[in-house]
Parts: C-alpha cells; structure tokens; sequence
C-alpha cells in the first residue's frame, strides 16, 4: 500500500494499482528514439504484475503495532514482504518464464543495499537479526533465475532475450517504469530524476528528467512513449490520518472508504529541459 498524508487525511493506492500503472507505461512504451520492448508481452506483463504477490495484503491490509498508522509497502515487515514477492514470483512463472525472471531479478534490485534510498527499495528496513533470512531468500532468486535462464536458453524463440545483457536491459526498463508509476502514485509532484534507463539494448542510456507544469501535468524529456500526451488514472482512497485501534477498525473504515481516479497528464518535455530534483 501506497501512502500519501494530506494533512488530515491519508490517501491510499493499492500496490497492484501501482503496478497496473506500471503495466500501461509499459505498453506505450516505443517510439522513434526509443526502442519498443522485446520481447514485448512478456515484459508488459512483467511490468503488470510485478507487484501481484500484494494481491491477498491488500484485502486485510494491517497496521503498525507501534504507531498504530497503516503499514506502508515500505515498512511491512521483512518476513511478510519476502512472502508475498515469493508467492508473486511463482505465480507469473507459470504463466510466462520471461516475465517470471524479470519478476524475480526486479525483486532481488530491491535488497540491494547500495540502492535502498530509492523508494521501493526494502533494504533499509532489514533489522540485523533478519539478515540470513534475507541472505538465503536472495540466494534462492539468484537459483531461480539460473534455472530460467538455462531453461529459456534451451528455447530458439527466446534464447538471445534470456543473455544476460537483453535481461539486464528489460530489468532496469522495468524498474524504471516502477520508479516513474511510484512518482506518480506517492506524490506530490516535484522535479526529478530517474537515471540510467536504457534507450535500446545496445548500451545507450538517458536519464528522465520529470519537471511538473502544472493542473497535475508533467513534462518528461527524453519522451518514451507512442503518444503524446499521455493521460493516466490511479485509483486511490482516503481516510482520516489518526490511530486505529485494531487493525479490524481501519479494514472496515477503508472497506467504506469510495474510490477515487487521481488524474495526470504526461507529455514531451523541451529538449533543453533540465531538472535538478531528488531521483526517484
């Protein structure tokens, strides 16, 4: 769960909604001077459901036992987080292999401690004594994705997607449309960065420069995407910021709570735009 505090009030968006904003990034994705995705279903797919293994969380979404305040998808517990990227990952295996290693190497990016100031990233909330737990969740995606790797080798229709680059390339294309989904999702809108993205798979990289204009619209320079502009929606809810009491009190206050479309306009920045703002 995504968390924003409006004064008062708290506005939540569901990881998956994240994640289904992610997904229609990825499906715009390609232009004249950027390179569509390949191969391109599995990564939409990848880019969609990512986050799916919050599906079960976010029906009895729970609290904090020490602030009594909803937990964030960034301060669930370690042990809860590992679980339901384990149950995610599984379950886009079985669909699409590709998607599934994408999945899990994006997974991995997320305790990697040299990058845990970038939201999403979990590694600064691993509590020492969680450190082997971690250590061995980690070497058990390092397995799965040599196991996938190996068995997509074997396959001539998908053999030079699985080389190590071409999913290097897509991994990091994913988790830059789960960082530009997390800028919109966590608001408010400010400059920004998000750095190194590739723009093909030969090794050139941009970084996205994000610099709000105004009435919820942003420019984005280099532009990526087949339309321009392009609009996008996020379901979200709101309810009053205080201290619940049970975590039963604050499921059946947010079931009550209607939803909401939170709308923005993303289109080509000028190519002489320069943002100096916090990365995303």
């Amino acid at each position: 769960m995504i968390i924003q505090e409006q004064g008062d009030q708290l506005v939540l968006i569901r990881q998956t909604d994240h994640a289904v904003l992610a997904g229609h990034f990825a499906r715009e994705l390609g232009n004249d001077t950027f390179a569509l995705p390949q191969p391109q279903e599995s990564f939409v797919l990848a880019a969609t459901e990512h986050d799916n293994g919050w599906n079960e969380w976010e029906l009895l979404p729970e609290i904090d036992s020490v602030t009594y305040l909803p937990y964030s998808f960034m301060s669930v517990p370690t042990r809860e987080h590992i679980e339901l990227y384990q149950r995610g990952i599984e379950r886009v295996v079985k669909v699409d292999r590709y998607a599934g290693l994408l999945v899990s190497v994006h997974c991995l990016g997320l305790y990697d401690r040299t990058r845990a100031t970038i939201p999403g990233f979990s590694a600064k909330y691993v509590k020492s004594h969680e450190s082997q737990t971690v250590n061995d969740f980690l070497q058990s995606l390092r397995l799965q994705q040599l196991r996938l790797k190996v068995d997509l080798r074997a396959d001539p229709k998908m053999k030079d997607f699985a080389e190590e680059k071409w999913v290097q390339a897509n991994s990091s294309r994913l988790e830059a449309l789960d960082r530009l989904s997390l800028y919109f999702c966590m608001g408010p809108l400010e400059a920004a960065t998000i750095d190194a993205v590739p723009a093909d798979y030969h090794g050139n990289e941009v970084d996205w420069n994000l610099q709000p204009e105004g009435n919820n619209a942003v420019a984005l320079e280099p532009y990526p995407f087949r339309r321009d502009p392009l609009e996008v929606s996020i379901l979200a809810r709101r309810i009053p910021r205080r201290r619940y009491s049970d975590e039963g009190e604050f499921q059946k206050l947010l079931g009550q709570a209607p939803y909401f479309a939170q709308k923005y306009t993303l289109r080509a920045g000028s190519a002489r735009m320069r943002v100096h703002g916090a990365g995303i």
